[in-house]
């Protein structure tokens, strides 16, 4: 979960407006977060029963779409209540029984054409398929089922994090995280709203995994890229941070790709560990904004090509949408981009489809530089290139080319590109 502790500066302490302004920038939000919270009891002994009283050191769960420095992403912290000691104007009640908090369902809409969809264009991509045949995991918190904007393309899946017997299922989500990012994927058009996914023909295959301070539990991911794989899925993408030091999990990204599944993951942070060299197949993504900016310094040279993941709109649970910011929300972006590629003829493998992406994003196609970025790695994708680009013209893994050759090469994947969808504007980071 996302929660956030309530502190007093002076001894001032945080009106829940405040809060929701600092982490979700709409102070009418505030009642969201009431609604997740309402009844929880607090560390010392007070349930949470006025938005209007709060107490220096109450835990309350947050959106799934909080973000800030203040913003806690795991487990909550555990704690043993303290008997109560009501404060002026609380009115304590007893808590309810429930083991798990879910998100509030989303009623909003947001009007007009999100940006990043103006700055893809994924319908140019549209004129060889859009998507369908291939199954993208989205190995996350679980996918709503019952979207309309997903109605028929959302299986059963497996909860990775629970078991995957009989009985074990991954269509349905109380976060919402694994449905916003099945949205960004895979949702088709729906009347009232400009948002379209990037592949809104693929099918989506929802596996759930637990996740600990922002990173996927090793043992869940591995058990979840065997179900992928299991399913057949020809993409699979991760929502949480990867740990690339756990020789299981690199063992379980080369197998999965090995087996067909092209993988696609949040590029680490500067502050992660130096993990293992991944395998082909496996692309690193990621975070700009509309002005190009990096979300967050990540480590050099370990990005492979950025999406959107400022203010991104997806579906949310209900019958709403849902804006969010960070690399996880650029991850789909490029796991749809794939299954476009994947889905269009003649059908690349999973090394292919992951080559195809690096070498046709805007910095490589553009020949301007003769080795990648060291921080935005080949550069923002380019549906309609990737999607039209001759597979005779890019080889498996890029970067062993030589600069010469790889120039060449790029430059003539961008005429093909051109002549088969025509120019479209676009920006380098």
């Amino acid at each position: 979960m996302k929660y956030v502790v309530v502190r007093a500066e002076q001894g001032r302490v945080d009106h829940l407006w405040e809060i929701a302004l600092r982490v979700l920038g709409d102070a009418q939000r505030y009642l969201e977060i009431f609604a997740l919270n309402k009844g929880r009891v607090q560390p010392d002994g007070i349930p949470v029963t006025d938005p209007g009283v709060l107490r220096p050191g109450w835990i309350l769960v947050l959106p799934w779409d909080a973000v800030g420095a203040e913003v806690g992403y795991g487990p909550l912290p555990a704690f043993t209540p303290a008997s109560p000691t009501p404060s002026k104007g609380s009115r304590p009640t007893a808590a309810p029984n429930s083991d798990v908090v879910c998100t509030v369902a989303s009623k909003r809409r947001v009007t007009g054409v999100p940006w990043a969809q103006l700055r893809l264009t994924p319908e140019v991509a549209w004129t060889r398929g859009k998507g369908a045949g291939v199954s993208v995991a989205v190995i996350d918190s679980g996918v709503d089922g019952t979207l309309p904007a997903l109605g028929g393309r959302v299986r059963p899946g497996a909860d990775a994090a629970a078991g995957t017997g009989e009985g074990s299922r991954g269509d349905r989500d109380c976060t919402g995280h694994g449905t916003a990012m099945a949205g960004i994927v895979a949702a088709a058009a729906q009347r009232g709203t400009d948002f379209v996914g990037v592949a809104p023909e693929a099918t989506i295959v929802p596996v759930k995994i637990g996740v600990s301070g922002g990173v996927a539990d090793s043992a869940d991911l591995v058990t979840a890229l065997r179900v992928a794989t299991a399913q057949r899925a020809g993409v699979a993408m991760v929502g949480a941070s990867v740990d690339t030091t756990d020789k299981r999990v690199v063992a379980a990204l080369r197998a999965a790709v090995d087996r067909g599944t092209t993988v696609v993951v949040a590029a680490p942070a500067a502050t992660a560990a130096k993990g293992a060299a991944l395998p082909e197949g496996v692309l690193r993504v990621g975070a700009v904004g509309p002005d190009d900016r990096l979300t967050e310094v990540y480590r050099p040279g370990e990005v492979d090509v950025v999406a959107p993941g400022v203010d991104v709109v997806s579906l949310g649970i209900g019958s709403g949408e849902v804006e969010g910011s960070g690399t996880d929300y650029a991850v789909p972006f490029v796991a749809g981009l794939v299954a476009l590629v994947r889905s269009s003829e003649p059908r690349p493998g999973a090394a292919e489809a992951a080559a195809r992406v690096t070498a046709t994003a805007d910095g490589a196609a553009a020949g301007a530089r003769s080795q990648r970025d060291r921080e935005y790695g080949w550069g923002m994708i380019n549906p309609a290139a990737a999607v039209n680009a001759k597979p005779a013209g890019v080889t498996a893994t890029v970067e062993r080319r030589s600069p010469a050759g790889a120039i060449a090469a790029l430059v003539a994947i961008l005429a093909l590109a051109a002549l088969a969808v025509g120019l479209r504007l676009r920006r380098r980071p």
